[in-house]
């Protein structure tokens, strides 16, 4: 017992002692609450200093990242490669010029990849390049380029391009540096101006002459280079009054007035006469102009240099005029139609003109003329073959033409309906001579030409249309009583055809306004382009985008719906207004027209329809 007491009384003094402790530790205000600790909040300004200490720690790692990147990315110099092309100013076109594209390695890190392409003009033709282009299409795949490297291409050859003018340079380099694994860009540009060309060109004619005389004009054209140039034209600008009838030499293709040359050495000069008159509707200060140039591979006309001269054109004593259904210009008509003539003359001079006679050629290539000349009125003309003349026999006005005394001549001539496109012309020209043998006393023979027209022909596109109940072999297309009956409906069948054999057509229009006694039923077919219906404007249209000749034939069809009134009782009901049709003619590039009468439920192409279109 007395020992249990002891070790009680030391437990005792031990618990208060721990429990003094922790008043002093935890205690607020003397009492001691063992249930529920609380800890001291951390100073605000701490809290604060701390966070900012950690914002500026990742700000100098995102700025240290940034600038190590900038350091060794290519734009850390601006641009580690550096570019130009050294071109002349100016060039001399037909003349070889040299230019070089320089390339340089101006950055801190080596070009682990590197290529060039250039974009040059297609008057360009690259004679001698250094080094050599390693692909087509002028591309280079060139070496790496350590720091501080560079390197050059050398290139020599032809511009030939109009003069005056410009052509542009490009090179566009692909390069990837070394620390990269994406590509980078650079264009490097230049702009020449080209002054002049290596052709020179001379022309010379009369400073004076007079309607039908023969006048003759020489143009020199020469290679001023030390080089051989190939692949030349000279042609000359013509006034439409000037007719050429020889050259030397001859010219390179019949009709043209052009020439063609392969090839000029250094200093090597050419001439070229003709010989020709000005018609009878010239006048005045008139230029005589001629073009030299180079020829593309394609044929194209590339102008170099350009000379002229001019003469001052006298009206002869004799003058006339042809005019064609109201024209002096080339024009377009259509088949079986009328050429109206209209041949005016006057004598301007003083003294009295004898024995004067007109010839009118028609030139058809070699090719049957389409004109039938058993309708046509010569108006006193004689035919020979394709030529038409009139002179004192047929025109008594002829024999004698006083000072200041005119005359007019006005033949009609009719073109055929149809024609064989294989051995029958769609174009040919007019041509009119007028001669005159004797003025006053004096025998002088001088011959004065018009200025040629050209007539062409418009393609023989036509348009059929009918209505049908039966089809050619007795089958029926339209439904409903036949004849029709009021109050009850019957449908028909609309056919629209087109027939073309002389010409390809494009840009085909048929068109109908459908009547208020027909109704669209929606059931249609083509065998080429669009057929619509606009409710709102009734009408019905067909578009095809071409049609060549060689087809021949089109057609569509669509029905229509009648249901007659009381009204309608002993009279035809109206199935399809007039019709029209247009398309653009390709060869003569004039719009070509046709057109159809109004339908009925007469039906008169339909055999077993036949009597059986009143209303009953």
């Amino acid at each position: 017992m007395p020992v249990l007491f002891h070790r009680k009384r030391s437990y005792n003094r031990v618990s208060a002692g721990l429990e003094k402790s922790l008043k002093d530790i935890y205690g607020r205000d003397g009492n001691l609450n063992l249930n529920k600790i609380e800890r001291h909040r951390r100073s605000r300004l701490t809290a604060f200093l701390i966070r900012l200490v950690g914002l500026l720690f990742i700000l100098a790692l995102i700025s240290w990242g940034g600038f190590l990147w900038w350091q060794t990315s290519p734009a850390s110099s601006g641009q580690p490669l550096k570019t130009t092309i050294e071109a002349p100013t100016t060039i001399t076109s037909g003349a070889t010029s040299c230019f070089k594209v320089r390339y340089e390695n101006i950055g801190r890190v080596p070009i682990a990849a590197l290529s060039v392409s250039l974009n040059l003009p297609e008057t360009f033709t690259l004679k001698e390049a250094e080094p050599e282009a390693t692909e087509e299409n002028y591309h280079w795949i060139l070496s790496p380029l350590g720091t501080g490297s560079d390197g050059a291409i050398d290139l020599c050859g032809v511009f030939r391009s109009t003069t005056p003018g410009s052509e542009k340079i490009q090179a566009v380099f692909t390069y990837r540096p070394a620390n990269f694994s994406s590509d980078f860009q650079d264009i490097a540009g230049a702009t020449v101006t080209i002054e002049k060309s290596i052709l020179a060109l001379e022309v010379s004619g009369p400073t004076e002459t007079v309607v039908g005389d023969q006048t003759t004009y020489t143009t020199k054209i020469k290679n001023t280079d030390t080089e051989k140039v190939e692949n030349l034209r000279l042609r000359a600008v013509l006034p439409e009054s000037f007719a050429i009838t020889s050259a030397e030499p001859v010219v390179t293709e019949t009709g043209s007035a052009y020439w063609d040359f392969p090839a000029l050495e250094p200093g090597e000069e050419k001439t070229v006469t003709f010989i020709g008159s000005f018609t009878s509707s010239a006048s005045g200060l008139l230029p005589m102009a001629m073009e030299a140039g180079f020829l593309d591979a394609k044929k194209t006309f590339i102008e170099q240099v350009e000379n002229k001269t001019e003469t001052k054109v006298m009206g002869g004593d004799l003058a006339f005029n042809l005019i064609i259904n109201g024209s002096d210009k080339d024009q377009v008509v259509d088949l079986n139609n009328r050429l109206r003539f209209s041949l005016t003359y006057t004598n301007r001079g003083s003294e009295t003109m004898e024995d004067i006679s007109f010839a009118l050629t028609i030139e058809a290539g070699g090719k049957t003329v389409p004109i039938n000349f058993s309708t046509s009125d010569l108006a006193g003309g004689v035919k020979s073959g394709d030529i038409i003349t009139w002179n004192k026999t047929g025109i008594p006005n002829l024999t004698l033409l006083a000072p200041n005394a005119t005359g007019t001549i006005d033949p009609v001539l009719t073109v055929i309906d149809a024609l064989d496109p294989n051995t029958t012309a769609d174009s040919f020209t007019i041509l009119v001579k007028a001669t005159v043998s004797k003025v006053s006393d004096t025998a002088t023979t001088r011959t004065i030409s018009s200025t040629p027209l050209t007539i062409k022909l418009n393609s023989d596109a036509k348009l059929l249309t009918e209505a049908r109940y039966f089809d050619r072999d007795g089958a029926p297309l339209g439904t409903g009583p036949l004849p029709p009956k009021a109050g009850e409906t019957t449908t028909y069948r609309i056919f629209w055809a087109i027939s073309n054999s002389l010409h390809d057509l494009k840009n085909l229009s048929t068109t109908m306004n459908l009547p208020a006694s027909a109704a669209w039923t929606n059931n249609i077919q083509t065998d080429n382009g669009s057929l619509t219906f606009n409710e709102t404007t009734r009408q019905v249209t067909w578009t095809i985008n071409s049609f060549t000749k060689d087809t021949n034939s089109i057609s569509a069809w669509f029905d229509v719906a009648v249901t007659p009134s009381d009204e309608n009782i002993g009279s035809f009901v109206n199935l399809a207004n007039p019709t029209a049709f247009e398309a653009t003619d390709v060869f003569t590039n004039d719009l070509v027209h046709d057109s159809a009468d109004a339908l009925t439920t007469a039906l008169p192409n339909d055999d077993l329809a036949e009597g059986k279109g009143v209303v009953e």
